[in-house]
C-alpha cells in the first residue's frame, strides 16, 4: 500500500479492527487493581505508547510507558503486566525486551498473529488492520485505537469507538485544502518543530517522525510545557510549527506566528481563528483521548504527504535501510 493510499484508508481500516480487536479482548483477563502495568514500544510504536499511558491513568490503570531500547538488555522487572506495541511483531528491541521479561504476564498487539513478537508473549491481540504503507498510516492509527479499546477493557470503562471512522473522514476532508497551502511554506523552512502534552504527545512524537520519513523534513517533536522551558528560542521565520492542543499550545501557537513562525494550530476549541502565519484546523470533539489522537495525525499525514510531492518522493521506503531493527530481514 503506497502512503497517500493509507491515509486515505484509515477510516475504512479503523472501522474493521475495531470490530476484530473488540472480539479479541473478551478473552483477556483483567488485570488485579494494583498491577503495574508497563507499555513498550520503539519508533511509532513507542509514540502510541507515551500517549496510552496517562490516557490509562486517567481511567484508573497504573501504567507507564517505556522504550523497549531500555528494556532490552535488562532482566529486572519493573512492571506486573507488560504490553507490547510491534505493528508488524518484527521490532527486534520490543521482541528482545519482552523475551527477558519472564514471570510477568506478557500481551503483544501487533498486526500479525504469527510473528517473532507472538513468540515471547502470553497473550496476543491481532489489530487486524490490514497491509500498511511503508511509512505507517493504518497501522498507526489502529494501533492508537486499540490501546485506546484495550485500555478502557481493563479499567472498566466504555467508548463508543462507532462514531471514530466517520469523525476521521471529516478530518480527512475538512484538512485537504489547509495542507496543501501550507505545503509550500513547510517544503522551504529550515526546521519543523511539532509540539503537544498529555495524551496528545504520540502526535508531536509520531508527527515528527513521519515528516522526516515522508518528506525528509528537518523536524523535532516536543512536549508543550518542556518547549517553553528553551527549546522555543531558535524560533524565527525560517522555523514552521504543528501545534496540537487546546491549553497551553493555543498561546503557544499565537506566539509562534508572531514571531513570524508558519504555525499550524489543530485544535478542538472554536475561539481561535486563523490569521497572519496562524492557520487553525479545528477538529471535532472525539469520544475519547485516545480516538482524538487518531483524528490529531491525520492532517499531518497530508501535511507530510503534500510535501512530498512537491519533492517528487515517491514515500515507497527508505533510504537508510537498517538489518538489524526488523527480525527476519536481510
Amino acid at each position: 500500500m503506497q502512503f497517500y493510499e493509507g491515509i486515505q484508508a484509515q477510516p475504512d481500516v479503523l472501522r474493521s479492527s475495531a470490530k476484530a480487536f473488540g472480539d479479541a479482548l473478551t478473552s483477556l483477563p483483567r488485570p488485579a487493581p494494583e498491577s503495574v502495568i508497563a507499555l513498550v514500544g520503539i519508533g511509532a510504536s513507542e509514540h502510541v505508547a507515551r500517549s496510552a499511558a496517562p490516557a490509562w491513568r486517567d481511567g484508573g490503570l497504573r501504567a507507564f510507558a517505556v522504550s523497549a531500547s531500555e528494556l532490552q538488555y535488562g532482566t529486572d522487572s519493573a512492571a506486573d503486566i507488560y504490553v507490547g506495541l510491534s505493528e508488524s511483531g518484527r521490532s527486534a528491541e520490543t521482541v528482545a525486551a519482552l523475551g527477558r521479561l519472564g514471570g510477568a504476564p506478557r500481551v503483544g498487539v501487533t498486526n500479525v498473529p504469527e510473528s517473532p513478537l507472538s513468540d515471547v508473549v502470553d497473550h496476543v491481540l491481532c489489530l487486524e488492520s490490514g497491509p500498511d504503507s511503508p511509512v505507517y498510516t493504518t497501522g498507526y492509527t489502529a494501533t492508537l485505537q486499540a490501546m485506546g479499546m484495550l485500555g478502557e477493557h481493563w479499567s472498566g470503562t466504555s467508548t463508543d469507538w462507532s462514531a471514530l471512522p466517520d469523525l476521521a473522514a471529516g478530518v480527512l476532508d475538512d484538512a485537504a485544502a489547509l495542507v496543501e497551502e501550507l505545503a509550500e511554506v513547510f517544503d522551504v523552512a529550515r526546521i519543523v518543530d511539532v509540539v503537544a502534552s498529555g495524551t496528545s504527545s504520540a502526535t508531536s512524537g509520531e508527527g515528527a517522525l513521519m515528516l522526516r520519513e515522508a518528506a525528509r523534513l528537518h523536524t523535532a517533536g516536543h512536549e508543550t510545557y518542556n518547549y517553553l522551558h528553551g527549546p522555543m528560542e531558535p524560533l524565527d521565520t525560517q522555523t514552521a510549527c504543528v501545534v496540537v492542543g487546546d491549553g497551553r499550545e493555543v498561546r503557544l501557537a499565537r506566539d509562534s506566528s508572531a514571531l513570524g513562525c508558519p504555525t499550524l494550530l489543530v485544535t478542538s476549541r472554536d475561539d481561535v481563528a486563523s490569521s497572519g502565519a496562524l492557520h487553525v484546523l479545528r477538529l471535532p470533539v472525539a469520544p475519547s483521548p485516545l480516538a482524538r489522537a487518531v483524528l490529531e495525525i491525520l492532517p499531518i499525514q497530508q501535511l507530510a504527504w503534500a510535501v512530498a510531492r512537491r519533492r517528487d518522493l515517491a514515500v515507497d521506503g527508505f533510504r537508510y535501510h537498517q538489518d538489524d531493527i526488523k527480525l527476519g530481514e536481510q
